[in-house]
């Protein structure tokens, strides 16, 4: 069974990995164009290491912005079945 990995990034960590400023990358998030990060707490986010990367390749082939939010619906719905498949097993 393939793990997700869960290694978290920084904010701005995750703007240096796609040469973008933080407006930008806060703009593409409200305009579903790139992944949502996860809430650490109260007032900090990041974002899951992986999902930033597969929007990198994403854009690396040509993805449009359509074929990007179709991949980001995929990436959230697998970063929730990842999740409780974990979740599940630690409980178990």
């Amino acid at each position: 069974m393939t793990t997700q990995n869960y290694t978290i990034i920084r904010f701005d960590e995750a703007a240096k990995m796609v040469g973008k400023g933080r407006s930008t990358l806060w703009h593409e998030i409200k305009e579903g164009v790139f992944i949502s990060p996860v809430s650490l707490g109260a007032r900090s986010s990041g974002f899951i290491e992986s999902e930033v990367q597969a929007m990198i390749a994403a854009r690396a082939v040509g993805f449009t912005n359509e074929q990007i939010k179709d991949l980001i619906s995929k990436l959230m719905l697998k970063r929730k079945e990842t999740a409780c498949r974990l979740l599940d097993a630690v409980a178990a």
